[in-house]
């Protein structure tokens, strides 16, 4: 009787779990969230919202066409418009996630409640006549649809369809709702609570570190940045007719354990140091700073955590040269930026800018740490207004702000103003100097500072992209497939313009904003002074006399090419870039050598300077004489001469080569220097005598056409084992391939018979190699880049003319020209714009290659002479025959 009890009590607590479980399971309707089922390995989330115009908004742009190209890459195209058709027109609570498949791939997985949806019945319309398969995963069913060789999974699991081009994503998808509830969004639950916009194109959840690990699937470069900037981040999407753009915000971890824990303690700042960002950076990041001296407490903070390796590296250096690196952030500036430009080789070349309140203390310590640290004598420059120096300890600046920069394999460092600038090659920083000395930043750039009008005005982390000049550099890099996806899609790649990624401190988060700009696809799209350069007809400018020489010159207002000619009558005119003479000036010879523009007067303003049997010129951009010019020399029979500038001052040096041998130096008054009245050779050169500098040392090139080589100090003094007999007849001209010091350093000629002959600045012949004939007649010569980067080596031959690098790789063999003489031009203007022109001077054709060696000219150019520019993508082509001087855009 005793038992009644408590069966009575376990009746009762049966019924009422019972009763609750069959009202929960038979009589109450729960709906699934999508969320629940997406895994937490995804790297982002698309979540729809309900405003179908800001969709069609942003599928109207530019960047949205170029990402749903990349989705469906090599899928089925008919699926692709089916899916992509519906997706695009679903309602809110549409999600869509993306997933790294492979090393070189990502796919998606598509989550659509049918509680709100007809997608079932769309499918079955759709795809019901082809055959599909069904199979069970963890008890849920899984229809399997193939059609081009493409498959296509998709399943129930509740009242959620989900979808996907890969199984095993559709497979990740059941695990994560039959397992212990480790989601996606439980991995981003701090942004997933935060407010967004309801009235836009939809949200955007991010993993950092996945999206991180995504890049890594399109090319082959460190990601390692991008995955610890920061943890995860919420996106609101918006668009308008010339760029996308992403606003939210980002998080760090509980534990502050990323990048974006260094600017806890910083308020955002202005991108001041854009007047000091030359234009042909490709990518910047800026980092924004209020308070130098917590920045310092932070970095090393982070580092002990992270990197504990690197601040022992730190004591170290501390201990040797009595530094003390905490103390120089106490008078750390507002910003620090690194500058990535297109290097030599196609390598990436850093530059680091960092300002200070007090610049001479950044100076007197970076002085006695490369004093502490030099084997032998500190290097040393002058260059222009600036002293360089160097610091010979490999990653020196990212001892410094690690983890906010790393790499730089050497360290050159002036100062300009407060800021101090460091580069990782020192003509690098050579050529980033003079570009701020021109103006040519995009402080001074009319379209970036619109550009940039349109970002964070503050910021604490910004990261530029100047996405025209980024494709060359990323090609390099990209895996096979997505190269291909390039080469396919250039038209709409090239629309794709500047775009921001920063973020800025704001309470316990960061705020971000993405934003890129773009214009029509295959306008090119790239960003240029005032408007996209549109193609349009050809300028002819026809003269009275036939032309003689013409040269494109760089007009210092206007930022545009004037070509500067020299008819028949031996008269010179200037044509402005519309195709009007502006003005002419009667000459009694004709110019001997090339035209140099130089800025005689040190006030920006450039000057012709060239020179005629007996006479050195100098005459501005308005046609009138710069005193004392014209002045009179001894050499008549003159056949080359260069502009030597040894420190980049201004205080130019001519330097006149004649036919005999004879070696003249002028001043900039036109007075014969000491040593050079006249130098002889004893020999007619086969190129111009040029000034090369070299870690910090000048040399004097004078090289023989019988091989005997000249090399001179600036008093015309030959160097230790110089002359150098080559033993051979080099053709063309020579090239210099740069080392870290002399004996590294090569100067480089190939000769009429087939030999690559390298020498050094020592005097000792690095190499001797022959060069592959098919015929015994055939004959080779080297051709330099217009601007020194690097060099072809010739072989013609009676059935053909080939091209090959400076790896001797062919570009490319033309059988237009055989034996005829010809005359080759070779272009590097960066970001890949590479040509080649091939004119034949006996029948005056010139054919233009890319550096893919595709011919780009379908009928040849009639031309005795040409000259290329690049204009934005194209090119402009300046031709000469006859009397008529043509431009055309190709």
């Amino acid at each position: 009787m005793k038992r009644l009890p408590l069966l009575i009590t376990i009746g009762i607590v049966l019924v009422t779990v019972g009763g609750y479980f069959i009202y929960e399971r038979l009589l109450v309707s729960k709906n699934t969230s999508p969320w629940e089922l997406v895994p937490e390995s995804t790297i982002f989330v698309y979540e729809a919202n309900n405003c179908q115009a800001c969709v069609q908004q942003m599928q109207q742009t530019s960047l949205w066409s170029v990402f749903r190209k990349a989705a469906f890459y090599q899928k089925s195209a008919d699926s692709l418009k089916m899916l992509f058709d519906f997706i695009e027109s679903q309602p809110r609570n549409l999600l869509v996630s993306a997933h790294q498949t492979r090393k070189d791939d990502f796919d998606f997985v598509f989550y659509v409640p049918l509680y709100q949806s007809k997608i079932k019945n769309l499918l079955l319309e759709q795809w019901g006549k082809l055959k599909t398969d069904e199979r069970e995963f963890n008890g849920v069913q899984i229809h399997e649809l193939s059609s081009k060789g493409q498959m296509f999974s998709w399943a129930e699991v509740d009242d959620i369809w989900v979808g996907s081009f890969t199984p095993f994503l559709l497979e990740d998808v059941i695990r994560t709702y039959t397992g212990d509830g480790s989601t996606f969004k439980n991995q981003i639950s701090s942004v997933y609570q935060m407010p967004h916009v309801k009235e836009d194109a939809g949200n955007l959840y991010v993993n950092i570190k996945n999206f991180g690990n995504w890049i890594g699937s399109f090319a082959d470069v460190p990601t390692d940045f991008v995955q610890q900037v920061g943890h995860s981040s919420l996106l609101d999407i918006k668009a308008d007719a010339k760029a996308l753009t992403f606003n939210g915000f980002s998080m760090d971890s509980a534990s502050q354990g990323y990048i974006l824990s260094v600017f806890n303690n910083q308020v955002p700042v202005p991108f001041n140091m854009k007047n000091y960002i030359s234009s042909r950076s490709i990518m910047v990041t800026s980092y924004g700073i209020s308070d130098g001296a917590k920045l310092g407490e932070s970095l090393k903070v982070y580092t002990d955590k992270k990197k504990p390796s690197l601040q022992d590296s730190i004591a170290q250096l501390e201990t040797l040269t009595g530094v003390q690196v905490q103390s120089l952030y106490k008078t750390l500036g507002k910003e620090v930026s690194v500058c990535y430009l297109e290097g030599r080789e196609g390598n990436l070349s850093k530059i680091m800018l960092v300002e200070t309140t007090k610049a001479d203390e950044w100076v007197n310590a970076f002085n006695t740490i490369a004093q502490k640290t030099s084997v032998d004598t500190v290097f040393y420059e002058r260059f222009s207004d600036y002293d360089l120096r160097e610091i010979p300890l490999r990653a020196f600046p990212e001892k410094l702000f690690w983890p906010l920069l790393s790499g730089f394999s050497s360290s050159y460092y002036t100062t300009l103003g407060n800021t101090v600038i460091i580069g990782e090659d020192v003509d690098e920083l050579k050529n980033f100097l003079d570009d701020i000395d021109k103006e040519e930043t995009w402080g001074k750039s009319v379209a970036q500072n619109q550009f940039l009008e349109t970002t964070l005005l503050e910021a604490n982390l910004s990261i530029y992209i100047n996405t025209p000049l980024a494709w060359n550099m990323v090609a390099a890099s990209l895996y096979p497939k997505w190269k291909q996806f390039v080469e396919e899609n250039q038209g709409l790649l090239q629309s794709l313009e500047m775009g921001a990624i920063q973020m800025s401190h704001l309470n316990n988060s960061y705020y971000t904003n993405i934003t890129w700009a773009a214009g029509e696809a295959g306008t090119g799209g790239v960003l240029a002074e005032g408007k996209q350069d549109e193609k349009r007809d050809k300028l002819i400018t026809t003269f009275s006399e036939g032309i003689y020489k013409f040269f494109v010159i760089r007009n210092h207002f206007t930022k545009q090419e004037d070509v500067l000619v020299q008819d028949s009558t031996r008269a010179i005119s200037l044509v402005s870039a519309d195709g009007k003479v502006q003005w002419k000036v009667d000459l009694d010879n004709y110019i001997a050598g090339d035209v140099a523009q130089i800025d005689y007067l040190k006030n920006g303003k450039l000057q012709f300077f060239f020179a005629t049997p007996g006479k050195l010129h100098v005459i501005d951009r308005l046609g009138n004489y710069v005193k004392p010019f014209p002045v009179n020399i001894a050499e008549k029979d003159i056949e080359f001469i260069s502009v030597v500038d040894y420190d980049h001052s201004k205080n130019y040096r001519f330097l006149v080569s004649g036919k005999s041998g004879k070696l003249w130096m002028y001043d900039k008054g036109g007075e014969n220097l000491d040593g050079w009245k006249p130098k002889s050779v004893e020999g007619s050169l086969f190129a111009p005598a040029q000034h090369h500098r070299l870690r910090g040392k000048d040399y004097i090139v004078a090289i023989r056409e019988d091989g005997v080589v000249n090399l001179m100090n600036r008093r015309g003094e030959s160097l230790k084992n110089f002359p150098l007999n080559l033993d051979a007849r080099p053709v063309g001209g020579y090239a210099i391939e740069s080392g870290n010091d002399a004996a590294s350093t090569n100067i480089v000629i190939v000769s009429r018979d087939g030999f690559r002959i390298k020498f050094n600045v020592e005097g000792k012949v690095v190499s001797r190699e022959s060069l592959i004939k098919t015929v015994p007649e055939a004959r080779f010569s080297l051709v330099e880049e217009e601007k020194g980067k690097t060099y072809l080596v010739i072989r013609q031959e009676p059935r053909q003319l080939t091209v090959m690098n400076s790896d001797l790789k062919e570009i490319f063999g033309s059988d237009f020209i055989g034996n005829n003489p010809a005359e080759l031009r070779y272009y590097d203007f960066g970001s890949g714009k590479v040509y080649i022109t091939v004119t034949d001077r006996s029948q005056d054709l010139t054919f233009i290659y890319d550096g893919q060696g595709k011919l780009i000219t379908a009928i040849p150019l009639e031309s005795s002479a040409v000259l290329v520019r690049p204009s934005g993508q194209s090119l402009k082509v300046y031709s000469g025959l006859g009397r008529s001087l043509t431009l055309q855009p190709l």
